[in-house]
């Protein structure tokens, strides 16, 4: 199984809690972000002043921008410059004892940002909130540059928070010298290599700027315009940033400056919740304790006598997709597919479970069959290398998603490979119509008529189904 920071570090998940430090995994990446939305509200005296600072970075940039005439410039450039964010190692939100680090912006990107907030303040729109809203509407900028941009902006209060939390645990520490201050950071006991905690009352699964619930658009001071809007992009942010892409967002808001303003002051009117770690509807954390209580609960033997070969490696893993088949449709696996609420978590944690209990069967049984580091980035790959290499992928999806379009993409994938690599689809019945998935094992059948190998399919029911007892 993998291990939490906590563990990495010899300490207890309670002490990390208290001192209100997130404790993500090792090798896994975390779907959560520094909310920008959150950061005033933050308990952490360290973070005081950091919502203030990152505003101000900005304001830099806006009276830069004010005063550009052409984009060669010296104003221009140098509102380019401070909007490149270098990639940050050792940040833990997508945690290694290797090592991390996020997305960055780059110059590239940087570059269509700065002509992108040139002209929203030629629109005259010049409130610094612009920049945490720019994820609605600037291509390959998501939840996860924007939170490696405020972490850039607000790293040296991370670092005397990090500091400050491993002199209270008493973690191994190393010297890191940022920006010309010193600091005495958690480092890993195996490397020494420094770590960043981030406090968990700055963090969201989804922040404020990339998901709007309905939300209407005001406009109320311009009846024809919020007319006219309805007819493009529905009359929600919500319908706004669902129906159409970034680039039409972006041109209708430039051309509609009312738009934009409604926008901002909408966002900002906007109360920051932080993630509920505690109930952890989304599942991000859950699926560890839940993987190891079943692979405990429910073991499973997988020895055998010659060890994994390169013939019995695809049995292997098809022995443990069946016994996880097992556990969901007979052993109550599949109520944590559904949220408190009675939502369906995302496919995420799907996957995530299936890798938790396969590793930790893995292990029980001393098998030489090892995971990829990207397990919980994607696809689930096995593999064992002894004199060859064998590999097997096992692609967790539900029918709620598109099955047939992500089995198709795979197909060139496994037909191009040495028949050393294994693929299965381990579908998982989310949805009561199970149309798509008998089209797709139709069309596993005529691929396999015509000659051609396939990836196997194993289908799991994740419907919640009554008990016996309520069943008449």
């Amino acid at each position: 199984m993998p291990k939490k920071i906590n563990e990495v570090f010899g300490v207890s998940e309670e002490a990390l809690k208290k001192e209100g430090a997130f404790n993500g995994f090792i090798d896994i990446d975390s779907k959560f972000y520094v909310d920008p939305h959150l950061l005033e509200a933050t308990k952490v005296p360290e973070l005081d002043n950091s919502y203030q600072n990152f505003k101000d970075h900005f304001k830099d940039i806006i009276r830069l921008l004010q005063t550009t005439k052409h984009s060669e410039d010296t104003f221009f450039r140098a509102a380019h410059k401070r909007l490149i964010f270098p990639e940050l190692p050792f940040v833990s939100l997508g945690y290694s004892t290797e090592g991390t680090s996020g997305s960055g912006i780059g110059s590239g990107i940087a570059y269509k940002l700065t002509n992108t907030a040139w002209e929203i303040i030629e629109a005259g729109i010049t409130d610094p909130v612009i920049f945490e809203l720019v994820g609605l509407i600037e291509e390959n900028i998501g939840a996860d540059r924007i939170s490696d941009m405020v972490i850039c902006i607000i790293l040296l209060d991370l670092l005397a928070y990090s500091e400050r939390v491993a002199k209270n645990l008493n973690l191994n520490t190393c010297h890191v010298k940022a920006r010309g201050k010193e600091f005495l950071l958690p480092a890993v006991p195996s490397n020494n290599r420094p770590t960043v905690l981030i406090p968990q009352d700055i963090l969201n699964d989804l922040p404020v700027a990339c998901g709007w619930d309905d939300i209407d658009l005001v406009c109320a001071h311009n009846e024809e315009l919020r007319n006219r809007v309805n007819e493009i992009i529905g009359d929600t942010w919500k319908n706004a940033t669902k129906r159409i892409t970034k680039r039409e967002l972006k041109y209708i808001l430039l051309n509609y400056p009312e738009l934009l303003r409604d926008l901002v002051e909408q966002y900002k009117g906007k109360p920051a919740e932080k993630y509920d770690f505690e109930k952890d509807q989304s599942g991000q954390l859950i699926w560890y304790d839940i993987a190891k209580e079943y692979a405990e609960q429910f073991p499973l033997s997988l020895r055998v006598e010659n060890g994994i070969t390169l013939e019995n490696i695809l049995q292997m893993v098809l022995n443990i997709c069946s016994h996880f088949k097992t556990l969901v449709e007979s052993n109550g696996l599949s109520v944590t597919f559904w949220n408190d609420s009675g939502q369906l978590r995302n496919e995420r944690f799907a996957q995530l479970l299936f890798f938790g209990i396969a590793d930790a069967y893995c292990s029980a049984n001393n098998l030489d069959l090892s995971r990829e580091p990207n397990a919980g980035r994607g696809p689930v790959d096995f593999k064992i290398s002894r004199g060859y290499n064998a590999r097997v992928n096992v692609e967790v999806k539900y029918t709620s998603n598109n099955i047939k379009s992500g089995y198709e993409k795979q197909l060139p994938i496994y037909n191009a490979a040495e028949r050393t690599f294994h693929s299965i689809f381990l579908i998982i019945i989310t949805t009561e119509s199970i149309k798509a998935l008998d089209e797709l094992i139709k069309f596993r059948q005529s691929e396999i008529s015509s000659g051609k190998r396939a990836p196997e399919i194993v289908v799991i029911d994740g419907r919640i189904r009554p008990s016996a007892s309520k069943v008449k």
